[in-house]
């Protein structure tokens, strides 16, 4: 269940979260042919990703950022902990540690399932896990989901044509090898909403992969609500019964845009007001609370108040960026 984040907890804890260590930073579109004020030097905060070249990020520059907190890509550095994260983060390692074969994390799109798979990744500790990532396309039928598998794990596939027995007797030599060194397989499922019957029914015959005591890999499933409904269906009760435990990511409240939207400039290394009342209210209105959302409106305004020379973002600001949103 979502309960918003504790309103007295310093925006400094959420700057350090165990699971936020700093990476390099991502690129950023070319804006040069709309930005030309003079780029101006400014101290990185710790942690931070790596600024860009400030000539081609001038509109950074006007807002006093090193980089561009509302990027769309997915950069754990930014990644603001409210109690539903932290729930969904803890439960999956649970899942992982305690040999559960398969985990489940549900939200809207944008409400951060893949940030949650990439604080997941970093903080498996490679000596006892072979993590991987899946990245499912629409209707992704089970050849092809063993293939991604076994490709992410570096196992070199016969030429074609492969049946799919043959294929999930590889998968399955590899995660026994794993158990015999002393590591588990952990498959991470991206867009698990999108996956064909038979590749859930796969799914969990990978589950049944084991020794008496105890699971020898982990599944854990990202996905779109809808999923949910779809694992109402009688014929999914074997898979729903192995999924001990569960998360959901729900859109933010308003107290949360607000500190969302604080957290992600001061890592950028704006510290004072950049975003007033009136337009973190317009913000929540427009976005619902959806990170993806807030992260365009917010990456719209930033730019609409450098064409316009604001140095603080209003209401106004925001009704305007609306019309592109």
């Amino acid at each position: 269940m979502y309960t918003k984040p504790i309103s007295e907890k310093p925006l400094s804890d959420r700057m350090n979260p165990v699971m936020a260590a700093p990476q390099a930073a991502h690129a950023i579109p070319d804006l040069e042919g709309l930005l030309n004020v003079p780029a101006v030097e400014h101290e990185p905060v710790p942690g931070a990703p790596a600024p860009a070249h400030a000539h081609a990020h001038d509109f950074l520059s006007f807002h006093r950022l090193t980089v561009n907190p509302f990027s769309d890509a997915v950069n754990p550095v930014f990644f603001y902990r409210t109690d539903a994260h932290d729930v969904a983060f803890i439960r999956m390692m649970m899942v992982i540690e305690h040999d559960i074969s398969l985990g489940l994390i549900t939200g809207f799109s944008g409400t951060g399932k893949t940030l949650v798979s990439q604080m997941l990744l970093r903080n498996l500790d490679p000596a006892r896990y072979e993590p991987i990532l899946v990245l499912v396309c629409p209707n992704m039928g089970k050849t092809a989901l063993l293939r991604e598998i076994l490709n992410e794990l570096g196992i070199a596939i016969p030429r074609p044509p492969v049946a799919t027995q043959d294929m999930l007797k590889l998968l399955s030599d590899a995660i026994i090898n794993l158990h015999n060194n002393g590591r588990k397989l952990v498959i991470l499922i991206d867009e698990c909403h999108f996956l064909s019957a038979e590749s859930l029914h796969l799914i969990r015959t990978i589950s049944n992969i084991e020794i008496p005591e105890r699971k020898l890999s982990t599944c854990i499933l990202f996905g779109e609500q809808r999923f949910l409904k779809r694992l109402e269906n009688p014929s999914y009760e074997s898979l729903r019964n192995r999924m001990y435990l569960r998360s959901e990511l729900k859109p933010l409240e308003a107290v949360d845009t607000d500190q969302y939207i604080k957290f992600r400039l001061l890592v950028a290394g704006r510290e004072d007001m950049l975003f007033d009342a009136s337009a973190v209210a317009a913000v929540q209105k427009l976005a619902g609370g959806v990170c993806r959302r807030i992260n365009r409106l917010c990456m719209l305004a930033l730019i609409q108040a450098f064409s316009e020379n604001k140095p603080v973002i209003d209401e106004a600001i925001i009704a305007e960026c609306a019309r592109d949103f």
